[in-house]
């Protein structure tokens, strides 16, 4: 219910209305002040959205490779990411995009105690190390 409300107020606030030369309105916009929880909810939404969006783009871009399925097409993409610049660079994205995510997340639980939160949205420290770990070995093997 919390994160409905945040998105709503975000969402309201964003939100622009048209306005009319003809009758000179002036339209003014209120602002609501988020508790620390509030945008706590908020900067963690956003940064899933950055990482759903990242993810979204990587199998996009594979699913784009040919009119096979998916999963033949990944194959190919992992199979031919050592000589293909293109699916380098784009993975290459989203191992840095998940690093920084899944760092920041870790960050926002383990220093953000006051507001309750589900659990199913944390990032271990172990996450963190393994997302780091396959930046690094991805980074290495390319450029070897």
């Amino acid at each position: 219910m919390k994160k409905i409300i945040v998105l709503m107020v975000v969402f309201i606030n964003c939100s622009v209305s048209p306005s009319s030369s003809a009758n000179n309105e002036i339209t003014t916009t209120s602002f609501i002040e988020l508790d620390e929880c509030e945008k706590l909810e908020l900067e963690y939404t956003n940064l899933s959205n950055e990482l759903f969006n990242t993810s979204f783009e990587l199998n996009n871009f594979i699913d784009n490779i040919s009119p096979s399925n998916i999963d033949e097409d990944k194959d190919y993409f992992f199979e031919n990411i050592d000589k293909n610049w293109n699916y380098q660079e784009i993975y290459l994205n989203y191992l840095e995009v998940r690093l920084k995510v899944y760092s920041r997340v870790n960050a926002l639980y383990k220093s953000n105690t006051n507001c309750s939160i589900s659990g199913d949205q944390e990032i271990s420290l172990e996450q963190v190390e393994a997302a780091k770990n396959d930046l690094e070995d991805f980074k290495k093997k390319i450029n070897d």
